[in-house]
């Protein structure tokens, strides 16, 4: 990349653009650097073992020793999940978060041991954090996570707002009102640069406030007869919070199922923002003591995650808890693109119990965090940016965000939509394109970051599409001669009562391959592709009589 010069920010996003997920933003002067959220992205690719991507900070080498600070916008995933592995990478630099945030980063970076690692900094809302060439002003936002904020920066290149994850919310039960007249100021002083939350804009109508989904709240549990179940991100604490109170109003006892609930909440209640009287919550282990009608469940597991707490009720696995016919559960939550089929599959089983299953579809007992059409067109309206580049979306996402900056006034040429690992470069002046920088995601096996290569990748997917074939033989190791007949064990490749003759077929295919070694040894020839040989002469047995060609492995003991 070339030099900056005086005055010039350059704005690399390194992941959630044209994505939903991994976000994480380098903003750069000559002489110093910031990260704004560092997140990971859930994978589709679970079944090969893939659970998550994460940036490759790689990328940040060349930053490393002018980096100043990691400042996060609120506590989801996509935006915290991947701070321990660029901790691991080598990343040195305070993290700045907002209260709750904080308290989410800390239990993170204390499960891997990383605590006494990382200069942690609290700012509250309102604060201003200031940095060589960063002045930052945090100012708050509503969104489904408490604490949220979007940052007005200034730089050498002028002034640059950086939404973070945003709705509008007149009137949140919890958290702090939209801070419009933070926004209007920076419009009046002059904003170079607008950075914007593009995830609703295809939704036309504003969303809901989360007072209608408390109302929501209380027409149900009035008429349920039955055990109530609810459902829900479990970092939505403000949500959890209202659920609680009406719980407590109503005469129920409240149980928490799964880790993340029991973890999330006890952060909120460390945080301030959600009290809970005194013998509410209970034991999970006593809830089946409760009568029915007086209990209230909160669940992780509202996408289908198939070892959350949910799933496992739903198939009767839960060790203290069943449902019936007259019990009732909420899915308070949106489906996310992708496990769509998962969640589906999770309502197929609750109806099955005889639930009656509530969920965003058919009743309103949801509403997103993020800023609909109406409220994305009020931001623009109000900062009146020179320059404007859509963020935290899919591709046609921050097309139709484009479209919008420039219905609402934004010059066409200075409305940009930008991918991960576009590097723009933007002056007093002028928004520029410098240049792509590509191999931004790594995919990663285990919270212990291991990295899954592409070729990894491909060998998982086809041992999952053909299975496997081992193929057994010890060889003397001074003279090489091998000592026993081939053995065959076949693993996911065909169905048992096929597997003896075709094993026999294997056998034969290698003790053909044997046969030719010794001929060899006693030409004085040794085989070295031994190992190659079997390898293909298996699988062309398997490919001539079943018309697949299954990953075959070559197990060679040297005795």
């Amino acid at each position: 990349m070339n030099a900056l010069l005086e005055g010039e920010l350059r704005v690399l996003p390194i992941g959630g653009l044209g994505e939903i997920g991994m976000n994480c933003m380098l903003m750069e002067t000559k002489s110093a650097a910031i990260i704004i959220d560092c997140g990971l992205l859930f994978s589709e690719l679970e079944h090969f073992g893939v659970e998550f991507l994460i940036p490759n900070f790689e990328v940040l080498d060349r930053v490393k020793d002018k980096l100043k600070a990691i400042i996060l916008t609120h506590g989801h995933e996509d935006h915290i999940g991947a701070l321990t592995f660029a901790i691991q990478y080598g990343i040195n630099a305070p993290i700045y978060a907002s209260p709750f945030t904080s308290l989410m980063v800390r239990e993170r970076l204390k499960e891997r041991g990383f605590l006494d690692r990382v200069d942690l900094c609290t700012f509250q809302l309102g604060d201003t954090i200031e940095l060589p060439d960063f002045k930052i002003k945090t100012v708050s936002v509503n969104h489904s996570i408490v604490d949220a904020c979007a940052l007005i920066i200034e730089t050498p290149a002028g002034r640059v707002i950086h939404t973070g994850d945003f709705k509008v919310d007149p009137s949140p039960l919890f958290g702090d009102v939209f801070a419009w007249n933070e926004f209007q100021k920076a419009g009046d002083l002059g904003v170079n640069l607008l950075l914007s939350d593009s995830t609703n804009v295809e939704r036309h109508e504003h969303s809901l406030p989360e007072s209608m989904i408390a109302q929501r709240f209380d027409e149900i549990f009035e008429r349920s007869t039955g055990m109530i179940l609810v459902t829900m991100f479990s970092s939505n604490v403000g949500r959890m919070g209202t659920i609680l109170e009406k719980a407590h109003k109503l005469g129920k006892k409240v149980a928490l199922a799964g880790r993340s609930v029991e973890q999330n909440l006890k952060l909120a209640i460390e945080r301030g923002c959600v009290s809970v009287p005194s013998g509410l919550i209970i034991p999970m282990s006593e809830a089946s003591k409760v009568q029915r009608n007086k209990l209230l469940v909160i669940s992780s597991g509202c996408q289908g995650e198939p070892r959350a707490a949910l799933n496992r009720i739903a198939h009767e696995e839960h060790p203290h808890l069943e449902l019936g016919p007259d019990d009732t559960v909420l899915f308070s939550s949106k489906f996310i693109p992708g496990n769509e089929v998962a969640i589906s599959k999770l309502v197929d089983e609750l109806f099955r119990r005889g639930a009656n299953v509530l969920y965003e579809a058919m009743h309103e007992i949801h509403t997103s965090g993020h800023a609909t059409r109406p409220e994305l067109k009020k931001v623009i309206e109000t900062v009146r940016p020179k320059h404007f580049i859509p963020i935290h979306g899919e591709y046609r996402m921050l097309v139709l965000h484009a479209e919008l900056a420039v219905e609402t006034g934004v010059p066409g040429d200075c409305v940009h939509v930008v991918e991960n690992g576009m590097s723009m470069k933007l002056s007093p002046d002028s928004l520029r394109y410098e240049e792509q920088i590509d191999d931004l995601r790594i995919l990663v096996d285990g919270r212990e970051g291991m990295e899954v290569s592409r070729a990894m990748l491909k060998e998982r997917r086809k041992l999952a599409e053909t299975g496997a074939v081992f193929v057994l033989v010890a060889r003397e190791r001074d003279q090489g001669r091998i000592l026993t007949k081939p053995s065959v064990v076949l693993r996911g490749v065909i169905a048992e009562s096929f597997e003896p003759w075709i094993s026999e077929q294997a056998v034969k295919a290698a003790q053909n391959v044997v046969r030719q070694y010794h001929h060899d040894l006693k030409l004085g020839v040794y085989n070295r592709d031994l190992s190659e040989d079997l390898r293909l002469e298996v699988r062309r047995v398997f490919d001539r009589n079943y018309g697949k060609k299954p990953v075959v492995v070559p197990l060679i003991v040297d005795v």
